[in-house]
């Protein structure tokens, strides 16, 4: 369930991001007078559902094309990979978007594989996006330094991580702390691109976290290796967010590889240590 509690929110993050910052948005596919079909989802060979969300990104006009809650329940959505097509079911429908799931064990997600999703709705939108899954060939080791007293954030522990990879098997990273105390939980992530040259095998980062007594918190550090396309919608994502409201930012471009409409199919794969 942890899994799909992350899709839920990074839906809702995007569907915040195109209605707040709509006049930079500058490469939507659809006319921005229409309803906007947005379709999100990020597979993980360790995670046990797939899980694709669907929302809309509200037109402006009065005679626009719309697209409404019922469509977007009553869409088919599949996935396919591996000569293999199986239909999601809906999971969960939010006042903002509908999440659709497959078990995984009807459709294994694997390292090196490629998945196309659809989703459509008669002539109301009919959207498809494909993601290539990145290798598992890689490890990370890491040193964690602190407490050190920060001026902004208190004390804090400073995580210095070194991932290793075969060249060419990791181009993009995820590195994520993720802590829980006293039943309240956090997530600290920092995403870092490898040199593009053929022979790297190393990328070098460093992520914070608040400095909680490890007697009563737990802390899992985990480092992905992320599709290109999850790379480059979340980098687009920060520039939209720092462009908000700054009246001599450059119009931000919303990063999309889902065809007839926007959003983003990413994909993963995933180890986790503890930091003690």
């Amino acid at each position: 369930m942890k899994s799909i509690t992350q899709h839920i929110i990074f839906a809702l993050i995007l569907v915040a991001a195109l209605s707040s910052c709509r006049k930079v948005v500058n490469n939507i596919p659809l006319a921005r007078t229409d309803d906007m079909a947005i379709l999100q989802g990020f597979l993980n060979p360790d995670a046990d559902t797939i899980t694709i969300a669907l929302s809309v990104a509200s037109g402006v006009t009065k005679d626009k094309k719309t697209i409404s809650f019922t469509d977007q329940k009553q869409a088919t959505v599949t996935i396919e990979g591996n000569g293999v097509t199986k239909p999601l079911q809906v999971l969960k429908a939010t006042q903002t978007n509908v999440i659709f799931y497959l078990k995984k064990t009807e459709l294994p997600i694997l390292p090196g594989a490629t998945y196309t999703v659809r989703a459509a709705n008669g002539d109301k939108f009919s959207l498809e996006a494909t993601t290539t899954v990145p290798s598992a060939a890689f490890d990370f080791d890491f040193e964690t330094q602190g407490p050190i007293s920060s001026p902004s954030n208190g004390d804090i522990y400073r995580v210095k991580t070194r991932v290793t990879f075969h060249p060419g098997a990791l181009r993009f990273c995820r590195m994520d702390i993720a802590t829980e105390v006293y039943d309240m939980k956090f997530n600290y992530t920092e995403y870092y691109a490898a040199d593009e040259t053929v022979s790297a095998t190393t990328v070098n980062g460093t992520i914070e976290t608040p400095a909680f007594d490890p007697d009563s918190a737990t802390y899992v550090f985990s480092v992905s290796n992320i599709s290109e396309d999850y790379y480059k919608f979340v980098q687009s994502m920060n520039l939209v967010e720092n462009a908000d409201g700054n009246p001599f930012a450059e119009p931000a471009r919303l990063y999309t590889n889902v065809k007839g409409g926007t959003g983003v199919l990413g994909s993963m794969t995933v180890k986790y240590k503890e930091l003690w």
